[in-house]
C-alpha cells in the first residue's frame, strides 16, 4: 500500500503509541474501526489517505483552472467585457463574493484577470446552480461545457462534489475509501473517472493532458491497492 515512507521504516510499539498520541485516536478512528483497532494497519490506511490527497492536488488544480477559465471566457464574450461581473445580474451571494475578490485584488481598478483569480471555486460552481439557470446558464454558460451530454443539474452536481472534495483535502479530512471511490462528504462518493469526465466536458484535449501529466494514475493505483487489501470502509 502506498504510504510515502521508506521500506526500511519500522513500526515499533513505541512509534505506534506516539503516533496515536500526536495524530490522535479521534483522527484515526475511521481506520481503526475498519481494521478492528489494529493501530499498525490503521496507520497505513491513514498514510494512504495522505498520499491520495497529495496526488489529487494537481488534478483538482487542473479542474478548477479549466472550469474557471472556460466560464470566464464565455461570460466575457457574452457581456463583451472581461469585467462581466460588473454587468451581469449577480445574485446577492455572487455580489458579495465578487466584492471580496475585488478587495483582495486591490480594489475596483484591479485587472479582471486578477479579480477572476481571486474568485473562489464555490462561485463558479454556484453559477451552474438552478438559481442561475436563466440568468447565466442559458444565455452563456452552457457553452462552457460543449462536450457534455448531460444537463445542467448533473454538471452542477459534479462541480459541487469536486468542490467538496477539494475542501476536504484542504482541511485534512479523510477522502480514502476501499471502494475505488473518494469520499466527498454528505454521504456522497466520487469515482476518479468522474473528475476526468468533468474536464472532458470542457475540453477533451485538456482532459487527456491533465490525466497523462498529473498524478491521476497514481491516485487510481492508491485506491486500487487499498481495495485489494479486503478492508472495508
Amino acid at each position: 500500500m502506498p504510504n510515502g515512507s521508506t521500506p526500511s521504516f519500522v513500526y515499533t510499539a513505541q512509534l505506534l503509541t506516539s503516533v496515536e498520541r500526536t495524530v490522535s485516536r479521534e483522527r484515526l478512528k475511521r481506520y481503526l474501526a475498519a481494521t478492528k483497532n489494529d493501530m499498525g494497519r490503521a496507520l497505513r490506511l491513514y498514510e494512504a489517505n495522505l498520499a491520495l490527497s497529495e496526488t489529487l492536488y494537481g488534478v483538482l488544480h487542473g479542474v478548477e483552472i479549466t472550469v474557471r477559465n472556460a466560464m470566464h471566457h464565455d461570460l466575457t464574450a457574452g457581456y463583451k467585457t472581461e469585467h462581466w461581473y460588473d454587468s451581469g445580474p449577480l445574485t446577492p451571494y455572487l455580489t458579495i463574493k465578487v466584492n471580496e475578490a475585488k478587495r483582495r485584488a486591490g480594489g475596483s481598478p484591479a485587472f479582471a484577470g486578477k479579480v477572476v483569480a481571486e474568485l473562489s471555486f464555490g462561485l463558479w460552481t454556484d453559477l451552474a446552480a438552478h438559481r442561475n439557470h436563466w440568468l447565466f446558464w442559458v444565455p452563456h454558460l452552457h457553452k462552457s461545457f460543449p462536450n457534455a451530454t448531460v444537463r445542467r443539474p448533473i454538471i452542477h452536481g459534479r462541480l459541487e462534489d469536486i468542490r467538496r472534495l477539494r475542501n476536504r483535502i484542504a482541511h485534512h479530512e479523510p477522502i480514502l475509501t476501499s471502494q475505488n471511490t473518494v469520499y466527498v462528504g454528505h454521504g456522497k462518493y466520487l469515482a476518479l473517472s468522474q473528475i476526468d469526465e468533468c474536464v472532458g466536458w470542457v475540453c477533451a484535449d485538456t482532459a487527456a493532458w491533465l490525466k497523462a501529466r498529473s498524478r491521476f494514475d497514481l491516485a487510481v493505483s492508491i485506491l486500487a491497492r487499498v481495495h485489494a487489501t479486503g478492508i472495508t470502509f
